[in-house]
């Protein structure tokens, strides 16, 4: 982990700052995200909204592959996610970013570390938002049922989405826990009292 000094001559050195935010499926990460965007200036890319909107793109070389796996319910090949995510970063004029659910999985993760992007940044922290499995499964069927225009914001297909959870992105979560990069924010509260949490973390989030 880089200490605030490390940090500090990083950014006077114009690279990019980067902070991961993950969680299981409906533990709140956009509603978060949106709200330290508008706060401390960073840029929200979602790994999942940028995939679905390549997916929409008629001239995308991706689509055919994206649209497959979205309907398998399976990850994106991790050099989809990390060139859309990569593009995104590159057509935005911030140096600050927030990526939501990436790396959502090892796979990700790897193709992370050995991408052009990751030599230009320093993660400054991994985000985790921690919340029950049946709470997020509540939130998700509500979101849902409210219209979200996600095709797996249905009851059928969350226990899939929670299994994958468990198996490919839990390990990715208990990595940066090791590296001692993670930043735990318990998200089964009221909204004003998460977001007070998460923003003490963004105040001090270069100390553990």
């Amino acid at each position: 982990m880089c200490t605030i000094g490390q940090y500090q001559a990083a950014m006077a050195n114009d690279r990019l700052e980067i902070v991961f935010v993950l969680g299981r499926p409906g533990s709140g990460k956009e509603t978060v995200c949106k709200k330290i965007e508008e706060e401390f200036g960073y840029v929200h890319f979602s790994a999942g909204e940028l995939l679905r909107q390549e997916r929409t793109r008629a001239d995308s070389p991706y689509k055919e592959c994206i649209d497959e796996h979205f309907r398998k319910g399976l990850f994106i090949p991790p050099h989809i996610t990390c060139s859309v995510m990569e593009t995104a970063v590159s057509r935005s004029k911030s140096s600050k970013f927030l990526f939501d659910a990436f790396p959502i999985c090892m796979h990700n993760l790897e193709a992370w570390n050995k991408g052009d992007l990751s030599k230009k940044a320093t993660l400054r922290f991994v985000l985790f938002l921690d919340c029950p499995q049946e709470v997020c499964e509540r939130r998700i069927l509500q979101r849902g049922a409210a219209g979200s225009g996600r095709d797996d914001d249905v009851a059928t297909k969350l226990g899939n989405r929670f299994k994958i959870y468990r198996e490919q992105s839990l390990p990715v979560v208990e990595y940066f826990e090791r590296q001692k990069l993670l930043r735990k924010v318990d998200t089964n509260k009221s909204p004003e009292e998460v977001y007070q949490e998460v923003r003490r973390v963004f105040q001090t989030g270069d100390k553990e």
